[in-house]
């Protein structure tokens, strides 16, 4: 049965572009409906969290234009773009310190600029704190930082003395 609903799926986008442009005079809502063609062979797979994760950024701009065109309302309909690395945080494998941190202050904006008076604008700063959190918090282990000295620069670049360069 999934097969044949994937293989339907064009025919049914066709009616309900049709649908919404004929019957509610949405045409360009109604082309969205065609986004649901490469949708239908993700929820309709054997790995369907695997699936909807890698399928996220396409889902959440359907979202988005329904809610732009449909609703009249691109703001703060644009939120719904948080759902991408939210659900890259929840579906796409363990929860770790970081990403906890992540999601923590997306919700937390979220949240606070539904519930507070123009919290959207300059909120968005509160974003430079994963990065801070993130680095103070968790250091990478990898990274290191080596000083080798002039000398060595000077031989890895092959830097001439002051006193060698004759400028005339």
């Amino acid at each position: 049965m999934k097969e044949r609903i994937v293989a339907a799926m064009p025919m049914i986008s066709l009616l309900l572009f049709l649908t919404s442009g004929f019957v509610f005079e949405k045409w360009l809502l109604g082309l969205t409906f065609f986004l649901l063609i490469p949708l239908s062979t993700v929820l309709f797979s054997s790995n369907i969290l695997k699936r909807l994760n890698q399928m996220m950024p396409l889902i959440t701009v359907v979202i988005f234009l329904w809610i732009a065109f449909g609703l009249n309302q691109p703001h703060p309909g644009w939120v719904i773009f948080f759902l991408i690395p939210l659900s890259d945080t929840l579906i796409g494998g363990r929860i770790n310190a970081r990403k906890l941190i992540t999601f923590i202050i997306t919700v937390s904006y979220i949240l606070l600029g539904i519930f507070v008076d123009d919290f959207w604008h300059p909120g968005w700063l509160m974003f430079l704190l994963i990065p801070i959190l993130n680095t103070l918090l968790f250091p990478q282990k990898t990274m290191r930082f080596v000083h080798k000295g002039r000398q060595a620069f000077s031989k890895t670049f092959d830097f001439q003395d002051d006193d060698d360069i004759d400028i005339h």
